[in-house]
């Protein structure tokens, strides 16, 4: 058998580097998460990305197969695909950071900062997960079917869920996952939505029922440490589609025909749509809410609204055009056409991003760069330049 040949000096010192390199970025990722308070998972994650990102994709458009496509969004600076049968993270070349399967006959998810929820809707089994680890795998208790959930900024979670001793339960579990934080049995009404404040301290909850053959819904807003709850408000012929904490003390609610705002979490006012009709909203994670209304229920005359965390108006645009999707990052709101996709900031400057095919489905943003979820592929294009002609908006 042929005897190996001795490293030479020059590749001895350069495996001594590397080892040295790879120990500092270690050392100094403990560290900051010592400093900052981060979580060991996130560090965790961080370390994974590090020795993971060595090598490239090969690069934007990604191909993939839409009809088994759930849901695209943005996880920790990544690109998140939920699939039918697995999540996919892919870096800023396209290359997969990791892939989990799963085998949920309804898939869902809510996507904080860094975590991800996935969950079985109308099942009993839910994953958290962040860009390269699975952290924890669970089912609710009692096998109650899943309606909706929900995860915090700590990683705290908020399952809502169709209850065998009452009409419907929550339950928040905090983020080791091993301990209840509250738990209500909601007797009358089905729970719709469902959020959790980032400090941790709140659940924020709506639900549905109906009366006399008029539907009607409620929110309400619980702290950990009590019982009863902070604030219980009715929406009397509204559906209520989503809750949300735009900040710690401060309730957004989007429903079908008016937005409403809890202040100090029970101070309420309401933005009624009047004659238009909601054609698509969404949460930035800095707290802002954005809507698009049809104006007199037509397709080709909508109104982009966006609102500040207190739920002032910032900024709003007319369009005479259908808006498809709306998405909001911390910095930039995208809008979807069947042409064309505008990127604003959060004041109401207005970047055009690119032009798109009819058969795009999601334009979306990740720091300063736009992309677009086509049919069958996930488009990146070139960082934003502003446009003049949409100035500012002071609040």
């Amino acid at each position: 058998m042929p005897k190996r040949k001795p490293l030479s000096d020059r590749t001895n010192r350069i495996l001594r580097i590397t080892a040295v390199v790879l120990l500092v970025v270690m050392l100094l990722i403990i560290a900051l998460s010592s400093f900052r308070g981060t979580t060991l998972s996130s560090a965790r994650d961080s370390w994974n990305n590090f020795t993971s990102s060595v090598g490239r994709g090969q690069g934007f458009p990604y191909q993939l197969n839409s009809s088994s496509v759930e849901k695209v969004d943005v996880l920790n600076g990544d690109v998140y695909i939920l699939y039918e049968d697995r999540t996919v993270t892919l870096d800023g070349s396209a290359k997969e950071i990791r892939s989990f399967d799963h085998s949920y006959a309804t898939p869902a998810v809510s996507i904080s900062p860094d975590r991800a929820l996935v969950y079985d809707r109308g099942g009993n089994r839910f994953r958290v997960e962040n860009r390269t680890e699975s952290l924890y795998t669970g089912k609710t208790d009692e096998g109650e079917d899943l309606i909706t959930a929900s995860i915090g900024r700590k990683g705290n979670i908020a399952l809502g869920t169709l209850s065998n001793s009452a009409t419907s339960r929550l339950t928040v579990w905090n983020s080791t996952y091993k301990e209840k934080e509250f738990v209500w049995n909601c007797a009358d009404y089905t729970i719709t939505s469902t959020a959790l404040s980032d400090n941790g301290k709140y659940v924020a909850v709506s639900v549905l029922g109906a009366e006399d053959g008029e539907t009607y819904s409620k929110i309400y807003v619980f702290d950990f440490g009590y019982k009863d709850p902070v604030s219980e408000t009715e929406y009397p012929g509204t559906a209520i589609l989503a809750v949300r904490f735009t900040e710690n003390n401060t309730v957004v609610g989007v429903g079908d025909n008016k937005m409403t705002v809890l202040k100090d979490l029970k101070k309420e006012s309401s933005v009624s749509y009047g004659t238009s009709t909601l054609s698509a909203f969404t949460f930035s994670p800095n707290g802002r809410t954005v809507l698009a209304l049809a104006q007199y229920g037509s397709s080709n005359q909508q109104l982009l609204q966006c609102y500040n965390s207190s739920g002032k108006l910032s900024f709003e645009e007319l369009y005479d055009v259908h808006i498809k999707s709306v998405y909001a990052s911390d910095s930039r709101i995208s809008v979807l056409t069947p042409e064309y996709a505008d990127v604003y900031g959060m004041h109401g400057r207005r970047h055009r991003a690119r032009e798109v095919g009819s058969n795009a489905i999601l334009a979306f943003t990740n720091g300063r760069t736009s992309y677009t979820y086509e049919m069958g592929t996930i488009q990146k294009t070139s960082r934003m330049s502003s446009q003049p002609e949409h100035p500012e908006i002071e609040e």
